[in-house]
């Protein structure tokens, strides 16, 4: 089966209508694929199998209601920084080195434990002299005088205390009781004795203290350049779904606003009413009535107010799957059943819905026959979409090139001051 790889990036206009709850502030079921769209239903959330969808009785022909634009002749523009080069993997380094610190290495300088100290160590805990089970650990980094682990979880009372002054290379006994609430009811209130081999007195990590070792522990490479290798790695495989996801996204907005669409009212009504029930069913048990205080407290928006918003939002993600339909259509695109069962049950699997037809049961708004149909028509429109960005023009402009040019806009109202062109700041590509 074709790995799909933006997988319905359509979702991101029709998430209104593939999930019938919301958790980000605008109150959209969010995402932007169809996976992420269906996944704050809640996997394991099957609807009323006896409420039927008011969407269900519809089933529209995107060529009755839609007069195409020229999709083969597609020019977008998007924004992003998609190139990595060694400056970015650097910085991207750092970010990490800073956030999921701090590291520690040897101080070779320092023998003797101080307060403050972090030291490494390896201990064996006994009880009446044989080692109980996880009571052993090794290249443990401890703060001693503060009786706790290097990123600061606590030990049992006087765990750490026989190493107060100890000196690298000793080995050290420590007699410890555990408390008589302990969890473990083999150890609760018994005396061990935990023995210590202090290996070295740790030092926090600069950037230039990374070395091989580093890259070995934190990320499992041979040496430093083979960790930013697989960091450069990591970058570009983001970079190149980001500007994926970009162009159709931007592709989804062309069509919008350039294929002529004639919604039906009743058809737009039907779909803002189930979503409504199904979000005040997930949302609020149900009970309509606790709908406005719901929508205050998490949305700062009155009931009218988020009515106006899924009522916009459906009506935008109606225009696209009406033009999807008709281009669709006219290329002739059919659906191989065994791809779609495939990824249906991909998705079954990433997600755990406790099965396809409970799957179908969310995006039917609790009507399985309608969720499966228009989740068979959002993997149609998908395919006619990857069909037309095969053939988009896409202009990439950086952000930097945005910002120096609203920079220079600023200072001159547009025109250079020294009444030179200005250098254009997109780069033009053929989507592939």
């Amino acid at each position: 089966m074709k790995k799909r790889t933006v997988a319905l990036m359509l979702c991101a206009m029709m998430a209104f209508g593939a999930a019938g709850c919301g958790s980000d502030q605008d109150g959209s079921a969010g995402g932007t694929e169809l996976v992420e769209s269906t996944e704050a239903a809640g996997a394991d959330n099957t609807a009323d199998t006896n409420v039927i969808s008011a969407s269900g009785v519809f089933d529209l022909k995107g060529s009755d209601y839609v007069k195409l634009c020229d999709y083969n002749a597609i020019s977008v523009t998007i924004t992003g920084d998609y190139d990595v080069d060694d400056a970015a993997v650097q910085e991207y380094f750092k970010s990490m080195f800073e956030s999921y610190g701090p590291f520690y290495t040897e101080d070779t300088e320092k023998k003797v434990i101080e307060e403050g100290d972090i030291v490494n160590v390896d201990y064996v805990g006994k009880l009446d002299g044989v080692a109980f089970d996880g009571g052993t650990a090794e290249n443990q980094n401890i703060d001693v005088y503060a009786n706790a682990s290097a990123d600061g979880m606590g030990y049992i009372e006087g765990f750490t205390d026989g190493l107060k002054g100890a000196s690298v290379g000793d080995v050290i006994d420590c007699d410890v009781t555990f408390p008589e609430n302990y969890g473990n009811a083999d150890l609760a209130g018994k005396p061990v004795v935990f023995t210590f081999v202090v290996n070295s007195i740790q030092k926090e990590m600069k950037l230039e203290d990374v070395d091989d070792n580093f890259a070995k522990e934190q990320f499992d490479a041979d040496t430093v350049d083979e960790m930013y290798e697989q960091i450069r790695s990591y970058m570009q495989q983001s970079a190149e779904y980001n500007k994926q996801r970009d162009t159709y996204l931007a592709v989804q907005d062309y069509l919008v606003d350039n294929c002529e669409v004639d919604v039906p009212e009743d058809y737009l009504a039907a779909r803002v009413a189930d979503y409504k029930r199904q979000f005040v069913d997930q949302n609020c048990g149900g009970d309509e009535s606790q709908l406005e205080d719901f929508l205050a407290n998490y949305y700062g928006k009155t009931t009218e107010e988020m009515e106006a918003y899924w009522n916009e939002g459906m009506e935008k993600s109606i225009r696209l799957e009406l033009a999807m339909d008709a281009i669709a259509e006219e290329l002739g695109i059919e659906i191989d059943e065994d791809e779609l069962t495939a990824y249906a049950g991909q998705l079954v699997t990433q997600n755990g819905y406790e099965s396809v037809e409970a799957m179908y049961n969310i995006y039917g708004y609790g009507d399985t026959a309608y969720g499966e149909r228009y989740f068979r028509n959002l993997y149609l429109y998908d395919q006619a979409l990857e069909k037309v960005v095969e053939n988009v023009r896409v202009n990439v402009e950086t952000a930097d090139a945005l910002a120096d040019e609203a920079a220079t806009g600023a200072a001159d109202n547009g025109d250079a001051a020294d009444g030179t062109e200005q250098v254009e700041s997109t780069e033009e590509t053929k989507q592939e």
